[in-house]
């Protein structure tokens, strides 16, 4: 009887067979893990619905459209909205910390279109409203970590998405590597 054991070596996924299918059966299992990880669907999903990503949750808590962030002379006026999200990464992992900046986010239209976190508004926004805000985070495993990412949208944009970026982790290939399809309704 073939058996098939999995490890991780030095953050790669390793496979071992007991006997001499081994030669052959690697690069099925490959393959059947590629083609796996190629076919999830994508999905919207809710505010305060979660995103999983291997030992790690993302989950929009809030959002707020604005036409400008602060006020008086140095008050900042959007191209069209501000999306200002409440963004939330839960870290479920018994030992690894999670290292994430504030590119772990972006925001999609009905077109197609990306636009990108805005970093020098949230530091603004920070002087107005205090939320920690840092560009680099680091969450340690069972720690959760909140920030707000802000957007600038053309104001046609009438059905924007809030998806997350990230590298295929060993927890996601059974899955479809579905947090790279999953997306957050901000409507």
């Amino acid at each position: 009887m073939a058996t098939l054991r999995c490890r991780v070596v030095m953050g790669k996924l390793r496979f071992h067979f007991s006997n001499s299918w081994s030669a052959a059966l690697s690069p099925a299992v490959l393959c059947l893990a590629l083609l796996m990880s190629s076919c999830a669907n994508e999905k919207a999903i809710a505010v305060n619905e979660r995103i999983h990503h291997d030992d790690f949750e993302y989950r929009v808590t809030d959002f707020i459209v604005m036409d400008s962030i602060g006020s008086g002379e140095g008050q900042r006026r959007a191209e069209g909205h501000f999306y200002v999200v409440t963004f939330e990464v839960e870290n479920r992992a018994k030992r690894v910390a999670h290292e994430w900046d504030n590119s772990i986010a972006y925001v999609v239209d009905n077109q197609g279109r990306k636009y990108e976190n805005l970093s020098e508004l949230q530091s603004f926004l920070n002087t107005i409203e205090p939320f920690n805000y840092s560009s680099h985070h680091t969450t340690p495993a069972g720690a959760t970590d909140t920030t707000r990412l802000i957007f600038d949208l053309p104001k046609s944009v009438t059905q924007p998405y809030l998806m997350v970026r990230g590298e295929l982790l060993m927890g996601d290939v059974f899955d479809g590597k579905a947090f790279a399809k999953t997306k957050v309704r901000l409507f």
